[in-house]
């Protein structure tokens, strides 16, 4: 899809070992342009994950990721973001493959990589119609693409970084996958952070959905998730090369540093979740 010297240059920003990735990347980057600078898609998304985490904070990236995960600002009909997705994204990808669920639409796009033998990749861009607040407000990085392929710069709204981890918690505490637990370990060492915001923001979203959660809740949670052998192979391609984690340490810095903030008593053992 892109000439492969285009796709040499950008791994200077984008610094994966396999050129798909950094090709990925670079239609991930478009993508975010393309789409924040729709004035319809710019007022009423706002980006969050990993891949906002990486693209506006954290730079260079210290893992992969391939997915835009967008957040509907006010509620309202899904039915204009779908069009406007479609009308920004389409002309240079094709057509997607979409669904709506509760709570959410996602678009599915699938092209060919410049690797011989070429790889079918994918972006999947997702919008979270049914929660609409931040809790520490929303903002606005900006963001550019310059290259030979394509450039262009664009205002994306999104969270405070305190908020996107704390989201990351969320993440870390609801699901299994160890990427969660490295954002957050890779958030604490930026020195723009701050765990009780973190914390605060986290149980605010909790709160919200009715399931608050003590620290002896979320100790042994993640004591369950730390020897769990898939839980810690879901960092393995995503790494960027040459760097290593520990995920022992990082539950350590992440339990001492935002776990013990949550009320109630440290938990004393036993049965992990």
């Amino acid at each position: 899809m892109i000439p492969r010297d285009y796709i040499t240059e950008w791994r200077e920003r984008a610094p994966w070992s396999e050129d798909f990735q950094v090709e990925q990347d670079m239609v991930i980057s478009r993508a975010l342009v393309e789409i924040f600078s729709e004035p319809v898609l710019a007022g009423a998304l706002a980006f969050r994950g990993g891949t906002a985490f990486y693209k506006l904070y954290l730079t260079p990236p210290a893992r992969y990721s391939e997915d835009i995960d967008l957040v509907q600002i006010e509620p309202g009909p899904a039915g204009p973001l779908m069009d406007g997705v479609r009308s920004v994204l389409d002309p240079w990808l094709g057509a997607a493959r979409w669904k709506q669920s509760q709570g959410r639409v996602t678009f599915g796009y699938r092209f060919q990589s410049e690797d011989v033998p070429a790889m079918r990749l994918r972006l999947k861009v997702e919008i979270n119609t049914r929660e609409h607040f931040a809790v520490l407000g929303f903002t606005k990085r900006p963001f550019s693409v310059e290259s030979r392929w394509y450039s262009g710069r664009a205002d994306i709204s999104t969270f405070e970084l305190d908020e996107l981890l704390a989201t990351k918690m969320r993440a870390l505490y609801q699901r299994r996958k160890g990427r969660d637990l490295f954002d957050l370990a890779m958030g604490l060492e930026d020195e723009r952070s701050d765990s009780g915001r973190i914390a605060a923001a986290f149980r605010g979203y909790m709160d919200r959905e009715s399931t608050p959660v003590t620290r002896a809740m979320f100790e042994r949670n993640l004591a369950g998730k730390i020897g769990d052998a898939r839980f810690n192979a879901d960092m393995s391609a995503l790494l960027r090369p040459r760097f290593e984690w520990c995920p022992e340490e990082a539950a350590q810095k992440v339990s001492e540093q935002l776990i013990s903030l949550l009320p109630g008593d440290p938990w004393k053992g036993g049965t992990a979740a």
